[in-house]
């Protein structure tokens, strides 16, 4: 770094070479200054970019679990909290304003939050609507009251395009970083159950994360099926059983009616539908009617 007279400091290639006379003894030398200023900001703006969203200029994913990685590898006993957030109603500003409302609102959103945060906190976009959070030395108590203080921000929050104005919400799942628990990928898929259950309950909401947590577990259980059913799907192993209904007092005439049973075929075994209907129900579409016992629906589709 080359100091100049003004003060300012300009980083350089410097390179010297030493004058001898005829006899070999040294009697100066030549410094040549190479100003590479252009070519450092350029590579300080190509590292930006790759570990930073380029919409809402904080760190990506890539650079979030890199962060976290690094922190799990500290020896010190100190706490901390991963928070996952996920935005609710967001999708309807996209569908009703478009991408560039949408955009737009990712960037007040993020300044926001950012509003809150100490120095040594992290905030990342993982994607979409879906931001990671990182509170280093931060014990749970006050972890869940600056998520509390995020949430009812965002909530009083009122994005304007145009002539309308939209309210949002946060779901916010939340993880103590256990001293035993060093595992990146352990954490951040605990976070991220605990925000899917907190939007379950209600959206708008704060889910701590606890092992023991039966409704989090059940939620857990039932995402691990949403790949079971779709690989049964692929593989033709949804079995259909019929069995037909008979009346008590049979009406001369009558057309015959019978219950369609579904069961699920793994390793030769066939699974109640019990264990896996939860897991398919939330995908039933919600505007459709519900069938009249005796109707047919032509071309209704029920997606698993």
């Amino acid at each position: 770094m080359l100091l100049r007279r003004d003060g300012e400091q300009t980083p350089i290639i410097d390179t010297a070479a030493p004058i001898r006379n005829r006899d070999g003894f040294l009697i100066g030398a030549v410094l040549v200054f190479h100003d590479v200023t252009v070519s450092l900001n350029l590579a300080r703006a190509l590292s930006h970019q790759a570990t930073h969203d380029a919409l809402t200029g904080v760190p990506n994913r890539r650079e979030f679990e890199r962060r976290l990685r690094e922190l799990l590898a500290r020896p010190d006993p100190a706490s901390h909290v991963l928070c996952y957030l996920d935005l609710d109603q967001f999708k309807i500003v996209n569908d009703t304003c478009g991408h560039v409302a949408g955009d737009e609102l990712l960037r007040q959103i993020t300044q926001l939050m950012r509003g809150h945060l100490r120095a040594a906190d992290t905030l990342a976009r993982l994607g979409g609507d879906e931001f990671g959070l990182i509170l280093q030395g931060c014990d749970l108590e006050p972890a869940v009251a600056l998520a509390q203080r995020i949430r009812e921000a965002i909530a009083d929050f009122r994005f304007a395009w145009g002539e309308r104005s939209f309210g949002i919400g946060v779901s916010i799942g939340l993880v103590p970083v256990a001293a035993h628990e060093r595992d990146a990928d352990t954490l951040l898929g605990a976070a991220d159950a605990a925000c899917y259950a907190a939007k379950e309950a209600g959206r708008n909401r704060i889910h701590v994360y606890q092992p023991d947590d039966r409704h989090l577990l059940e939620q857990q259980g039932q995402m691990q099926w949403v790949s079971r059913l779709q690989s049964a799907l692929d593989e033709d192993r949804l079995r259909l059983y019929v069995q037909p209904i008979v009346p008590l007092h049979p009406t001369p005439g009558e057309r015959p009616h019978a219950e369609i049973l579904v069961r699920l075929e793994e390793d030769g075994q066939l699974i109640q539908p019990g264990a896996f209907l939860p897991a398919a129900e939330p995908r039933w579409p919600p505007q459709t009617a519900p069938l009249v016992a005796g109707q047919t629906a032509p071309g209704r589709t029920v997606e698993l």
